[in-house]
């Protein structure tokens, strides 16, 4: 089901919202990778921008995420591990972004983590103009096996934008409260895995022909 934050609240410690679906970026986003020097998903992330922006260029939308900007860093796994903790125990509940995440450099943050943690695309955080999307260890099971982690950041990115999820299982955007897990996307050929018509008319929705970015 989708769901709109509309009120995001600040306080020292950490930020809080709903879950958080179906809300577009107002403007284009600075999209910051940070990880370790040689990672081999930054390939992956860059290849996950890609397919986005070829997907809205198909649909006639007026968005596109910029190229990447890779950072070598290191960042608070304990921080992306309990807003991970928090996002998948949201039901009707918030979601308690940390502050330690304020920090991190972008606005568009994708974080290429060791630990083990649920990968996942936080809500809307720091006055509507940030996110952070966290991505599990690649040694990790299921994140080690061949064609998941390119399907996972992929997924996580279409969170990013905007998108939720589905209940079917041969699609990208399948998950929670379905029983879709990643070791679905597992193949022995790399590929990425489809769209539905739904999702397709949600993104020209959010990002139609004439989208411009707002003034910040």
């Amino acid at each position: 089901m989708l769901s709109t934050c509309i009120v995001l609240l600040a306080c020292l410690t950490a930020s809080v919202c709903q879950a958080q679906f179906g809300v577009p970026w107002r403007h284009v986003p600075a999209v910051v990778v940070i990880g370790a020097e040689g990672d081999a998903r930054n390939a992956l992330v860059n290849d996950a921008i890609s397919f986005w922006n070829q997907s809205l260029q198909e649909l006639g939308s007026g968005f596109r995420l910029p190229a990447a900007t890779h950072v070598v860093q290191a960042f608070p796994e304990h921080a992306l591990q309990a807003l991970s903790q928090s996002i998948v125990g949201a039901r009707v509940g918030s979601v308690v972004v940390p502050a330690e995440l304020h920090d991190l450099p972008g606005e568009l943050t994708i974080a290429l983590g060791n630990a083990d943690f649920i990968s996942f695309a936080s809500p809307f955080f720091g006055s509507g103009s940030r996110r952070v999307v966290a991505i599990r260890s690649i040694n990790l099971f299921p994140m080690s096996l061949p064609n998941v982690a390119r399907n996972v950041i992929v997924h996580e990115l279409g969170h990013a934008i905007g998108l939720g999820h589905n209940n079917d299982p041969s699609m990208l955007m399948c998950g929670r409260p379905a029983s879709c897990r990643p070791a679905l996307f597992q193949s022995a050929v790399p590929r990425v895995f489809a769209l539905t018509d739904d999702e397709k008319r949600q993104l020209i929705a959010m990002y139609p022909a004439q989208w411009k970015p707002s003034p910040r």
